[in-house]
């Protein structure tokens, strides 16, 4: 995807006239809590939260509002494990982190 969660979230805001701190309040957590969620791999249950913050739907935060996004590689997967949500890019990136798990 060509921007980060991070920058999509911010570009949310700033459209809404709010700040990162007041989504955080919004959203009934600390600043710094929003922060590394934001620059980590967030749960899908806060995605949820965000996107609720915000009113939007979390694919619009994963997409940047597009109901198409261009892929620059040949595959992608989004796993959902536990409470934790990752996108890879590339088959050797999803085997890497099944490896690493076992």
């Amino acid at each position: 995807m060509d921007k980060t969660l991070s920058s999509r979230v911010k570009e949310l805001c700033t459209k809404q006239g709010i700040t990162l701190k007041e989504l955080a309040e919004k959203m009934g957590i600390k600043p710094e809590s929003l922060s590394r969620a934001l620059n980590g791999n967030p749960q899908l249950s806060t995605l949820e939260n965000i996107a609720k913050a915000l009113e939007v739907g979390v694919a619009e935060l994963l997409t940047g509002g597009r109901s198409y996004v261009p892929l620059t590689s040949d595959f992608t997967a989004l796993v959902v494990n536990g409470k934790k949500t990752y996108l890879f890019h590339s088959k050797s990136d999803l085997k890497d982190w099944i490896h690493s798990i076992d």
